[in-house]
């Protein structure tokens, strides 16, 4: 009875599809470690680049830096008064998000403090996120708020 499929289960094609297979195996295990280790590696706080470091002592001068994690382009910090933090591979913030208190104002950008303290004076930004788009705005209230790299407003996500 000859192969329903029509393949060859020769001898030497099986050989020929095995040593495909453990190359990928090897090179898999090869990178593993490599992701795993640039997933969320705890590092200390002097490892942190110095623009880092400027920014926290800073703006949050009374925290204490409880854990600073490293990922392959950017640091996450988590302090004591439940603020964590975000920071590209050269210390700029990305993102700050407070639990309680408010992000400090010193920190927002001009024109987006003008438009809160216009449009919603008793709103209060718990977090706030920048990228090269622009910046996202959460407020204690529940409302995201977009606006974009000139920090003009955008619209509101509910």
């Amino acid at each position: 009875m000859g192969n329903p499929v029509g393949l060859s289960l020769h001898r030497e094609n099986f050989y020929a599809m095995k040593n495909p297979l453990k190359l990928f195996l090897a090179s898999l295990m090869l990178l593993l470690p490599a992701l795993a280790h640039a997933d969320g590696r705890v590092i200390p706080y002097e490892k942190l680049p110095a623009e880092a470091k400027s920014f926290i002592a800073e703006y949050f001068p009374s925290a204490k830096v409880l854990q600073v994690t490293a990922e392959w382009d950017e640091y996450e910090v988590l302090l004591s008064d439940r603020v964590q933090l975000e920071f590209n591979r050269s210390g700029l913030w990305k993102k700050i998000k407070c639990k309680t208190d408010g992000v400090p104002q010193a920190v927002i950008p001009s024109r987006i403090v003008s438009y809160f303290q216009t449009h919603f004076p008793e709103y209060l930004i718990l977090q706030i996120e920048r990228s090269r788009w622009g910046y996202e705005v959460e407020t204690r209230e529940g409302l995201e708020f977009e606006f974009d790299k000139n920090c003009n407003f955008i619209r509101i996500d509910d």
